[in-house]
């Protein structure tokens, strides 16, 4: 049986859907229970025919066997962009926010082994999530993001939908080489996260949200080797 679904999305839990001011806990068709649904792992989610990842990858096996490294600077971020070979990272080149996933250099973004039956999203995978029934018509992406998540509440000042798809994007930023100078930053934490597609249409290798105004928009990112982003596994439901 197909999955319940709203607006072509299964809300993700119990809270999403409400009667009147009260949590609907569970819908059936007849006998037949078809939401929530129990059929997804933890760690997966249902949008419009897509199965997505709801968290940052932090896997670091390549498909070619071996591990890519997880560099610790920037000087050696700049030494793998400069050789052209897989790098990853974390935010700040920190440990201690190993819990946002890991960043990936252009090279990896390819290299990385995906997760069983999934695979690195393409471009088109990530403008279904802007198109119907995904997207309602509505000007902003906040079904996307994580509810509350790490986004500046100053700047996401309106929360209609936040959260609701399951998505889970919290906002914790790219990072991005200067290739010119070495110097690597990490900018726009909370109000961004970016994520790699694999580049096989002409709209470039890149693919974010970005906080707009007072809701999240998407934002698609141009071709280039220096940028440093996240990555979220996908495959056909």
């Amino acid at each position: 049986m197909a999955d319940f679904k709203l607006n072509g999305i299964t809300p993700d839990g119990v809270g999403k859907i409400k009667l009147g001011n009260v949590d609907v806990q569970e819908i059936y068709m007849g006998s037949t229970l078809v939401w929530p649904s129990s059929v997804l792992p933890p760690g997966q989610v249902e949008i419009c025919d897509l199965i997505w990842t709801d968290t940052n990858s932090s896997e670091t096996e390549l498909i070619a066997g071996g591990n890519i490294p997880i560099l610790t600077n920037q000087a050696d971020w700049y030494s793998a962009w400069q050789a052209q070979t897989p790098a990853v990272c974390y935010v700040d080149f920190d440990s201690n926010n190993s819990s946002y996933g890991l960043i990936y250099n252009y090279w990896a973004r390819t290299a990385v082994k995906p997760p069983t039956g999934f695979r690195l999203p393409t471009s088109n995978d990530f403008s279904t999530l802007a198109k119907s029934p995904c997207f309602t018509g509505v000007s902003n992406f906040n079904r996307y993001g994580a509810n509350p998540g790490n986004w500046d509440p100053s700047q996401l000042t309106d929360t209609t939908e936040l959260g609701d798809s399951g998505f889970n994007s919290q906002g914790y930023g790219y990072g991005q080489l200067n290739f010119a100078s070495g110097v690597v930053t990490f900018p726009w934490f909370q109000s961004r996260e970016a994520y790699w597609n694999d580049r096989t249409s002409p709209l470039g290798p890149g693919n974010g949200y970005s906080i707009q105004g007072s809701t999240l928009g998407g934002n698609l990112f141009g071709d280039s080797t220096t940028w440093m982003f996240f990555i979220r596994f996908v495959k056909d439901a």
